[in-house]
């Protein structure tokens, strides 16, 4: 399951506003009293996990908007907010699940108070929140533990792997040095936490940062023992964290984001962060796709405003209070042979910290002259940079690519690659869409070949009966490959800054 947006039809001083998630992270940034850690407890709010695991420091997967923020009775209580939260379910069919409030008077059976309700214009039994595991990180989690009372030590058992895997992130986070690097469960008024250990100094002597660090990690340790634990029913989960980058210098900031980009790949959990680095800002900047969503708040007018994905220098510019300057980034051009090619390159390089260095331009060529053109001195030709489609790999085999090319992976044409995935793809995949009966008989019947002819399987790529169903811009469908060949897209990215930067 995944969430994909945030709608706010009224809520205070935001109306009519979308927050966009990534599929991995998600930036919620803005200057101060712009609703930031509101949005997030609405978030928090429409997930109620009904599953019996436990975190590891022992608290539910889930939380309530009520820790995060309180409804006023003054300002509040005479008011109908509405959310509504988009997300797509396991059967990747998209939903809606309508958050609305409203004030109760005082009863025999109750006291005043003001209620979110769900879906109400469903059945009674229906009206309930997402069953979802949720982690919430607020602001009590920066309280240093030597200033918390009532402090005592808590057994929280790990497994081996947890152990190190405790270690490893401490230090990699942390870019610390120290050799020996434990937990140790420690309770307190504000805390249910795994603080940092070592030869040197215990939990009491643990900076703000190497304590915000530890509940970190062990919110990452605790959504894995759930995967585990769940096998083939884990659907995945939401960990928010208000305010990331606080207590932590900038080298390390970029560190967490890293490992968080890589936990929330490798385990389907979706995190979500509000934040003013600039830092994080300018280094997820490079990356925006669907992987990555920034999301700018701000004051206009009295209401708020979201800007999705905006420039880094917008940003700076906005955080800083500053006018900014105009500068001109001279991008490198480079050539694919035809509109599919340049599809899948641009697709294959989401995510990748250069794609706002590149301008991807399509031919259509005819076979070989792209091949030509990259091997040609010709003055002309120089500072551009060339996509060739796989089946000129077998051409390179014994010879040396040409200056500034790369080729796409697999050794066939883009079209072929995908129908063989396709072809080869489980009948009961995700990708088919059941309900429509976009199955894998219905994807082939008529387009059968043997020998792979390229006019059969291009005609294929190209049928206006499928591409509905392989997304915008083939999106569905190149995710989907890129799901089973990861090593393939991390190399390919990999090789593609190498040529560009030499």
């Amino acid at each position: 399951m995944k969430l994909l947006k945030l709608y706010v039809e009224n809520f205070r001083h935001v109306k009519n506003q979308t927050i966009e998630f990534g599929e991995n992270l998600t930036v919620i940034c803005g200057q101060n009293s712009t609703g930031k850690s509101s949005l997030l407890g609405w978030i928090a709010q429409s997930c109620n996990f009904k599953g019996k695991t436990k975190t590891i420091a022992g608290r539910e997967f889930k939380s309530r908007y009520s820790e995060i923020f309180r409804f006023c009775k003054e300002n509040d209580y005479s008011k109908k907010y509405i959310i509504s939260l988009i997300y797509q379910d396991v059967d990747l069919e998209e939903k809606v699940k309508k958050m609305t409030t409203r004030y109760l008077q005082e009863t025999e059976g109750g006291s005043e108070r003001y209620k979110v309700d769900f879906d109400r214009n469903i059945k009674e039994s229906d009206q309930r929140a997402l069953d979802f595991p949720v982690i919430y990180l607020g602001l009590k989690r920066l309280i240093p533990l030597a200033t918390e009372k009532n402090i005592s030590q808590k057994n929280i058992e790990l497994t081996k792997e947890e152990i190190d895997s405790f270690s490893k992130l401490s230090k990699e986070i942390l870019i610390l040095l120290e050799r020996d690097i434990t937990s140790e469960g420690i309770k307190s008024t504000n805390k249910d936490i795994l603080a940092m250990k070592t030869v040197n100094y215990g939990h009491l002597g643990n900076s703000a940062g190497q304590d915000n660090m530890g509940q970190i990690i062990s919110s990452i340790l605790s959504f894995r023992r759930l995967k585990k634990e769940q096998g083939e029913n884990f659907k995945g989960g939401l960990l928010l964290i208000d305010e990331i980058d606080a207590s932590l210098y900038s080298g390390s900031q970029i560190k967490l984001i890293e490992n968080l980009y890589k936990f929330s790949r490798d385990n389907n959990i979706q995190v979500i962060f509000t934040t003013h680095s600039i830092e994080i800002l300018e280094y997820l900047s490079e990356k925006n796709g669907n992987e990555t969503k920034i999301n700018f708040l701000e004051l206009k007018s009295g209401n708020i405003k979201n800007q999705i994905n905006p420039k880094i220098d917008f940003l700076k510019n906005k955080i800083r209070v500053q006018i900014g300057q105009k500068d001109r980034i001279e991008k490198k051009e480079i050539l694919c042979e035809d509109k599919e090619t340049e599809l899948w390159c641009k697709n294959l390089l989401n995510g990748a910290s250069y794609k706002n260095e590149i301008n991807i331009l399509q031919g259509p060529f005819p076979e070989g002259t792209l091949a030509s053109m990259a091997e040609s001195k010709h003055t002309i030709f120089k500072k551009m940079f060339f996509v060739l489609d796989g089946d000129c790999r077998e051409k390179y085999k014994s010879s040396k690519l040409p200056l500034r090319t790369i080729i796409l992976p697999g050794n066939h044409r883009p079209e072929s690659i995908f129908y063989d995935f396709l072809y080869n793809l489980s009948d009961e995949d995700e990708f088919w869409d059941e309900e429509n009966n976009f199955t894998k008989q219905t994807c082939f019947v008529n387009y059968q070949t043997e020998n792979h002819d390229k006019g059969v399987i291009k005609r294929w790529f190209k049928d206006p009966k499928f591409t509905k169903f392989f997304g915008k811009g083939y999106s569905k469908l190149f995710n989907r490959w890129k799901k089973d060949n990861k090593e393939k897209v991390e190399e390919f990215q990999k090789e593609f800054k190498k040529m560009i930067e030499e």
